[in-house]
């Protein structure tokens, strides 16, 4: 929509009332339309503070005085002994929204509800190790996985952590709170034959859908990565996509199977921004579930889209490329993670020792106490 200059701030067409106009630099409303405005600003050491104030027009001239007590030597930081954990939480998330990938900061906040459920009408500074222990245990005995309320327990911390940065809280008391130890990831791969009836249902849907499953199986792109990539990034002269995914960017080489999906889906493109038919960017999710069907229609048990990846990986290491190259090509941050893998490199070890054996020749060398030795 354009916009228009309205007054003293920028407004939209046609809608010139306060409300409307951008807020002033450091006033911020949280949650959204909620009419509850916070704000942001430094102190003279440079030490970042939020307050929650209430209506906007109070929250600017609460701005304005703050930075005027900064500048002038006067400030002194105001008291938040009493801060409910709710007021804590609410500037962390607003915080992780500045600096966390979309889907990162979007799963928190689906999180939060609950965790407030519990603590959100504490004050911060009550909130102890063993009520959020307590709480912890009750998500699991509600049958959760380990792993979800280890994350749980991950957005707990970061909102204790954001609170010791910013000065409202002394200490964290999720640091002494045990995780859940986490079943192993499960690892799943296509076999030839599967392969083989996937594509048959595959194909039944039309061309896009087997040149974005090629794109994935001959990539090991993320289905997120897959889904908000743009034909910007898309280089086939050099052959190499530029991903953004939950390790950041990276750069992902393509071989001719690749290249060729990827041509496919340049024709159906119809000017689209995007390289996979109907996605609308990184932010969203993949709510197309043409693969899901098909899988269940080439009845194919426990195979889910990031088996895709799987597969992808076990060919490598099947074809003898080493870990540390497989490790690069799924874009892992530590090499740990791709030791899953490890076991079905079994094949490479045995041969590696076995060329050992062919290229030493073992000779029997008189010791010196007139026995022989090896």
């Amino acid at each position: 929509m354009t916009c228009y200059k309205v007054g003293p701030a920028w407004g939209k067409r046609g809608m010139g009332n306060e409300q409307k106009q951008r807020p002033m630099r450091g006033v911020f409303e949280r949650p959204a339309d909620s009419g509850m405005w916070w704000i942001n600003y430094y102190d003279a050491d440079g030490k970042r503070h939020r307050e929650k104030v209430g209506r906007r027009s109070v929250a600017e001239q609460a701005y304005i005085q703050r930075r005027a007590e900064v500048r002038e030597g006067k400030f002194a930081p105001p008291r938040v002994k009493g801060l409910s954990f709710s007021d804590l939480a609410d500037a962390a998330l607003a915080d992780k929204k500045l600096y966390r990938r979309p889907g990162t900061w979007r799963k928190d906040e689906e999180r939060l509800p609950e965790i407030l459920r519990h603590f959100g009408a504490s004050q911060a500074s009550a909130i102890t190790g063993p009520r959020i222990e307590a709480f912890l245990r009750s998500l699991r005995e509600r049958k959760l996985a380990a792993s979800t309320a280890n994350r749980y327990r991950a957005l707990l911390s970061s909102i204790f952590a954001f609170g010791i940065r910013e000065g409202i809280c002394a200490r964290n008391p999720v640091a002494r709170v045990r995780k859940f130890r986490e079943a192993e990831g499960r690892i799943r791969f296509l076999s030839g034959d599967e392969e083989l009836s996937l594509r048959k249902a595959l194909r039944t849907r039309g061309p896009a859908c087997e040149a974005e499953f090629e794109l994935a199986l001959h990539t090991g792109i993320r289905r997120g990565e897959q889904f908000g990539l743009r034909w910007a990034n898309v280089d086939l002269d050099s052959g190499v996509l530029t991903v953004r995914g939950k390790t950041g960017r990276r750069f992902v080489r393509l071989n001719a199977i690749a290249r060729g999906a990827l041509r496919t889906l340049w024709e159906l493109s119809n000017g689209s921004e995007f390289v996979c038919p109907g996605a609308r960017g990184a932010d969203h999710p993949d709510w197309r579930k043409w693969f899901e069907a098909s899988v269940e229609e080439a009845r194919i048990d426990d195979f889910r889209w990031h088996d895709l990846r799987h597969t992808f990986a076990s060919r490598l290491i099947a074809r003898g490329v080493d870990l540390a190259t497989v490790s690069k090509l799924l874009g892992h941050r530590s090499i740990q993670t791709t030791m899953r893998y490890a076991h079905l490199a079994v094949g490479q070890e045995q041969h590696a020792v076995d060329r050992l054996a062919a290229g030493t020749q073992l000779e029997l060398v008189p010791s010196q106490t007139g026995g022989k030795s090896f």
